[in-house]
């Protein structure tokens, strides 16, 4: 779930076509992101899935939530410290928080295109 506050405050500075960019971005990129880190697992290949969930965080960090944010650091952190035990379950419940983030974002994307909404 979206702080909302957090989120209106992180992107008070930017105009709302930067906002809309910024989602669209993460629209496009994160089921890549998701598959690569789900081949990841599969291989047993611990340094690619640190450096992709940690791309994936980073990516996740702009619309603060915590949720997908501390999912995506727990398979940052097993792909540092090469823990196998749970990748999968991690994994699984990163799929349905990001799908469930990725609805929340649609949401404000269609806000914003629909309504003029001031970030200051």
């Amino acid at each position: 779930m979206i702080n909302l506050e957090n989120f209106y405050e992180n992107f008070k500075y930017y105009g709302n076509d930067v906002v809309i960019q910024i989602i669209d971005m993460f629209v496009e990129d994160h089921k890549e992101d998701l598959k690569m880190i789900g081949q990841n697992i599969n291989n047993k290949d611990f340094l690619s899935l640190r450096f992709n969930a940690h791309h994936l965080k980073g990516s996740i960090a702009n619309f603060m939530d915590p949720e997908t944010t501390e999912l995506s650091g727990k398979l940052e952190e097993m792909g540092e410290t090469k823990t196998e035990a749970g990748l999968t379950e991690i994994y699984n419940e990163l799929q349905a928080a990001t799908q469930a983030l990725l609805e929340e974002l649609l949401k404000h994307r269609n806000k914003i295109t629909s309504h003029t909404h001031s970030y200051s």
